[in-house]
């Protein structure tokens, strides 16, 4: 399902190199008072997977917290412009939401001359601590765990695949964690992964499916937006092959979809921004786990046998008691700096 976004007026002004890529939103008839909020994105801000849904949360803590959503910037793809984007935005607004992991950089430039700024960093951590900045992670890893062990289970072939957009580690977790859950499941299933570099181009996407699927494998995960497309089409023209995403169930999308590794990323912003609002939210690194709610593996309507079923409440219960200690790669890099797992 595809959240609809209202479309917004510019607020302010923005570096001409983003002014055709983006938009903003603010409601003249606010108070001054009001705490403002920018959003930053390298991706499209209807990209119906990790972006959208993370405006989605934006908006709705914005809503119910009677903020300000000043200014939405989105297809900021080039080092550049995010740093220029992030400027601009950290020197008219009180939070900056800073959404994809390639912007941990531009971030790290940036935040130290808006000290009174609270920038939220989404998918990635920094280097070193700042005390203006609070990085939100999601332990996606643990939902590539549950995936792994159903593709593994359903593959006929014992050969599966992951394809994501940049080699970043908040997607190089889903192929580690989908490698440790297919073992779980058997040893012997394969484990292949590709990277696009871009969350959104189908024509990479397809290439990269139809490479895998050559290869015999059967079950892809996607971990991509729009590209998905790519992998549904390459998945269409084959037999046998099913399909998993991420972010939210998109059953309709494709007959071949089985289910989804769901990551509600829309509640993490939700419950962050209204956090850093209320300057509650701790600076340094928080990452949102199984007890979290954040993460769950569901099935679309129909697909699952019980004993699949039986497969993820088993996985996903012993994860969570820690009788499955996540291996190498599956969880992201533990920074030195204050950290606080949800």
């Amino acid at each position: 399902m595809r959240i609809k976004l209202a479309a917004i007026p510019l607020a302010v002004t923005l570096p001409l190199s983003l002014a055709a890529c983006s938009g903003s939103s603010a409601d003249d008839a606010s108070s001054d008072d009001a705490i403002q909020v920018g959003f930053l994105a390298p991706a499209p801000r209807n990209d119906g997977g990790f972006t959208q849904y993370a405006l989605a949360g934006v908006e709705k803590a914005v809503e119910a917290g009677g903020m300000e959503l000043t200014s939405i910037v989105d297809n900021a793809a080039e080092s550049q412009e995010q740093i220029e984007g992030l400027q601009t935005l950290a020197a008219n607004n009180d939070i900056v939401v800073a959404d994809g992991a390639v912007l941990n950089k531009a971030v790290a430039v940036v935040a130290p001359k808006y000290p009174d700024t609270h920038f939220i960093l989404v998918a990635s951590d920094l280097e070193e601590y700042a005390e203006n900045v609070s990085s939100v992670t999601v332990a996606v890893g643990l939902d590539a765990l549950v995936a792994g062990a159903v593709a593994s289970m359903r593959s006929e072939s014992k050969k599966i695949g992951m394809i994501a957009g940049p080699e970043v580690p908040s997607s190089t977790a889903w192929y580690y964690g989908m490698k440790q859950g297919a073992a779980i499941e058997n040893p012997q299933t394969e484990v292949f992964q590709a990277y696009t570099n871009d969350y959104n181009d189908v024509g990479k996407a397809k290439q990269a499916a139809e490479a895998m699927i050559a290869n015999g494998a059967d079950q892809l995960l996607s971990d991509l937006d729009s590209g998905s497309e790519g992998i549904y089409q390459a998945a269409g023209a084959a037999e046998g092959i099913e399909v998993y995403n991420v972010f939210a169930l998109h059953c309709d999308e494709n007959p071949n979809i089985v289910g989804s590794g769901v990551v509600s990323w829309s509640d993490v912003l939700e419950s962050t921004v209204t956090e850093a609002a209320a300057d509650e939210l701790p600076a340094g690194a928080i990452s949102f786990g199984l007890k979290s709610g954040a993460l769950s593996f569901q099935f679309c309507e129909g697909k699952a046998s019980e004993e699949e079923i039986a497969l993820v409440e088993d996985i996903t219960g012993r994860i969570s008691d820690g009788s499955i200690t996540p291996e190498e790669g599956v969880l992201l890099p533990r920074p030195s700096y204050d950290f606080e797992q949800r």
